[in-house]
């Protein structure tokens, strides 16, 4: 039998008392020591991260150690925030385990966030220091960090990993080199069991109409997450997973970090996204479960690789953007492979299933969803309801129109800082304990109380960034060249929603897309908001309350 065979698979047996992932990381260095515990990308060198590595549980443990105990002994105490703008290589598991250790609460940012973004993030969370890198590609994210830490004054320590730091940049690359067993690796005072199931975890960020705000977990939030992706997806030692997503949502810290290392699992780190680079790790690693768009699982099964021996896969989950709301061509073909929906609704919720062959994923239940063994809880965890008036759409067929309110313990119970208090507060729980996600959906009595979403025309999905479409109107009509302007999409397949830009130009002036964008890179705004292209009209549609009507923007060529 081998070591990660042996390997002891922790459980979550009860919300106040489970386990988390740090010390899931000692159980499993102290049982199985030699088993690895991650694998970098291969193609990070070509992002400018140096060569790849492979740490073995006993491994990632001691460095784990090492940044906790470096950390704390920059004077970070527990509950203090650290910011990480870092991408998805074995760097980032491993700083979130080691704030985790040292009791700091880690706000997780978008590497495609820029000094706008950023900006905006540390006035909401008022980090005490931040973790970022000399380059990635050929972005420099670490000048930038830099000049937004010097104009807020909390910010104490601005840390940042690979060569070229600017000036005012603590390396921290020797953080991460690997530690022997004889050395030393953490202070006497560094807390080494697990934090307070109430305690703040992370800070994650959900897009409103109203623009990013963030969203604060618990360690006991985060377990529950973790507890309905390992019964649903049940992970165990000999499993191999290749995680495609940054680890800046709660469904990917949740699912692919804190699920596996429950279960002492190997985890793959992919730098998102090269399909070559994905079927290489697929082959090579032996990969038995990863989470993909559906648009990626609709490739591999094109080639006919899902039920090839070319792949180890034994299950494989389909992430699903928020707005999901009709029946996909995924619900068609039919795989050996277990497929499991995962549903992130705004960074509030999250819903794991098994997919059930010929069933219409985008029909979602309504109700008390209850991990199994605790059906007879006080609080399930999870429970989803629709909340608003009912509509006719004729006699016999009476549709429930709303917005999805969760509530569970897995659901976040705040508190919610906003930094535009004059906006309220957006996400105060009511009487009941529900939030309001502000996500619209349709309930028809024929599926018998199951929803669909509905796509909201103030929000944008595009190549997996959710985007405010006020924020983008604003953006475009800042430009001299525009009298006016507005956001608009149209669906895509691969990315989900293209951004185009309708304008009204100044008479005088033809309008450039590539001005615009220079304009834009000079706003220093994150690149996924610059459209694809200009589409010119005569003017604006607009109700009386002054919102942009965006299905009717075509209609004003």
């Amino acid at each position: 039998m081998t070591d990660r065979e042996a390997s002891v698979r922790i459980e979550i047996k009860q919300r106040p008392g489970a386990p988390y992932a740090e010390a899931a990381l000692r159980h499993h260095a102290a049982r199985a020591p030699d088993s690895i515990a991650f694998t970098d990308s291969p193609d990070r060198a070509e992002h400018g991260l140096g060569p790849p590595r492979s740490l073995s549980f006993a491994q990632a443990d001691r460095i784990t150690d090492a940044i906790a105990g470096k950390l704390r002994e920059c004077g970070l105490k527990r509950g203090d925030g650290l910011a990480l703008h870092t991408p998805n290589s074995i760097e980032t598991p491993l700083l979130i385990l080691g704030a985790w250790r040292a009791g700091l609460v880690p706000s997780l940012m978008p590497l495609l966030w820029r000094h706008d973004e950023i900006d905006r993030a540390f006035t909401q969370v008022n980090p005490k220091a931040v973790i970022t890198i000399g380059k990635y590609g050929e972005e420099k994210p670490a000048d930038t960090l830099c000049e937004v830490s010097a104009q807020h004054l909390g910010i104490r320590f601005v840390f940042g990993l690979g060569e070229n730091l600017p000036d005012g940049v603590t390396p921290v690359g020797d953080w991460l080199a690997e530690v022997s067993e004889n050395e030393h690796a953490s202070p006497s005072d560094t807390p080494l069991e697990p934090a307070e199931p109430d305690q703040t975890a992370i800070i994650s960020w959900t897009v409103l109409p109203q623009g990013a705000v963030p969203v604060p977990r618990s360690h006991g939030e985060l377990a529950a997450l973790a507890q309905m992706f390992a019964y649903q997806i049940k992970l165990d030692g000999a499993d191999d997973i290749l995680n495609t997503y940054p680890y800046t949502s709660i469904a990917a810290v949740a699912g692919q970090l804190i699920a596996p290392l429950l279960a002492g699992a190997h985890i793959v780190l992919h730098l998102p996204f090269d399909f070559d680079v994905l079927l290489q790790q697929l082959k090579k690693q032996k990969i038995t479960y990863t989470a993909l768009p559906a648009s990626v699982i609709a490739a591999l099964d094109e080639r006919q690789l899902l039920n090839s021996s070319e792949l180890h896969l034994s299950q494989i989950g389909c992430v699903w953007p928020a707005q999901h709301s009709v029946k996909s061509a995924l619900d068609l073909f039919e795989t050996h492979t277990p497929v499991f929906d995962i549903h992130n609704f705004a960074e509030l919720a999250v819903l794991v299933r098994r997919r059930i062959s010929g069933a219409d994923s985008s029909l979602l239940p309504m109700g008390k969803i209850f991990a199994p063994g605790e059906e007879d809880a006080e609080e399930p965890l999870l429970e989803m309801r629709v909340r608003d008036s009912t509509t006719a759409a004729d006699a016999t067929q009476p549709v429930l129109n709303g917005t999805l309110c969760v509530r569970g313990y897995s659901v976040p119970a705040g508190p919610f800082v906003l930094a535009q208090p004059e906006d309220g507060n957006l996400l105060q729980p009511d009487s009941s304990g529900y939030l309001d996600t502000g996500i619209g959906c349709v309930v028809d009595e024929t599926y018998r109380k199951q929803f669909r979403c509905q796509k909201s025309e103030d929000l944008i999905y595009h190549g997996g960034a959710v985007i405010a479409a006020r924020e983008l109107d604003e953006l475009y009509a800042q430009f001299p060249e525009f009298l006016d302007a507005a956001a608009f999409v149209l669906n895509d397949a691969v990315i989900g929603e293209r951004i185009f830009a309708a304008v009204v130009p100044r008479p005088e002036l033809s309008p450039s897309l590539s001005r615009l964008m220079q304009f834009l890179a000079e706003k220093r705004v994150a690149p996924y908001k610059t459209p694809d292209q200009l589409v010119i009209v005569k003017s604006i549609p607009r109700n009386r309350e002054g919102a942009v009507q965006r299905d009717r923007i075509l209609g004003h060529i």
